[in-house]
């Protein structure tokens, strides 16, 4: 097979350097996440990944946060038999794999056009893809609203504009009412809490005790999704 040509710009080149991170940790002799997926498919690409810039430190870094983020999500699955993931600004992340949810989760990759046409190809057995803007808010329309529904948006909130982000929340929480009391979704810096709905059937955010670099991750996650109208 033919190594794939990589040609992206700007913050879209960013998904080889967590890809290639990936992928050191699991050759290393004590993998943190151990993706293996991730070693197989830098060596399918085109691409001398010594640019990106990660070294054996960083990549120990992208896989913790890797493994805290697919430990949530499978707590989540485990809690509903049938659910809705969407994962936004997927890259070239293989978490769908590491996790192998069963047929009754509706799984969603979604990001650039350009990326999502290079997930197809590195990865042909994935079915559920979106190619667009996350901050096109019409792709939504494309998922079927019911099930309770995690979000994922690994590290995507430090590339969109804050008003996007806020847009962006927003929309999610409007398309999915009946999404469950304890869904997931992803802050800027990586962390994650999770929110309950309280009577007025707003969602209420709340800190899970998640790792990040910042401070003020809950302050940040309000900012985002929560606060009024």
């Amino acid at each position: 097979m033919a190594p794939e040509k990589v040609r992206l710009t700007a913050e879209k080149a960013t998904l080889l350097a967590t890809l290639y991170g990936r992928a050191l940790d699991a050759r290393s002799p004590r993998p943190i996440l151990d993706d293996r997926l991730a070693a197989a498919t830098v060596e399918r690409i085109d691409h001398d990944f010594s640019d990106t810039g990660m070294d054996q430190r960083m990549a120990g870094s992208v896989a913790i946060r890797a493994r805290f983020l697919d430990g949530w999500a499978r707590e989540f699955l485990a809690r509903h038999a049938e659910a809705t993931v969407l994962h936004l600004g997927c890259g070239l992340d293989t978490r769908a794999h590491r996790l192998d949810p069963p047929p009754s989760i509706d799984w969603y990759d979604v990001d650039y056009p350009d990326v999502i046409d290079l997930r197809r190809r590195l990865y042909p057995e994935e079915h559920r893809t979106i190619g667009t803007s996350v901050t096109d808010l019409g792709w939504l329309d494309q998922v079927p609203a019911g099930k309770p529904v995690l979000v994922i948006a690994e590290g995507l909130f430090y590339y969109l504009d804050p008003a996007e982000g806020r847009a962006l929340v927003r929309a999610i929480v409007d398309r999915f009412p009946a999404a469950s009391s304890s869904s997931t979704r992803s802050a800027p810096s990586g962390c994650v809490c999770r929110s309950s709905t309280n009577r007025s059937g707003r969602p209420r955010p709340r800190c899970t005790g998640a790792w990040t670099a910042r401070p003020t991750c809950c302050r940040s996650v309000r900012s985002y999704a929560w606060s009024p109208r």
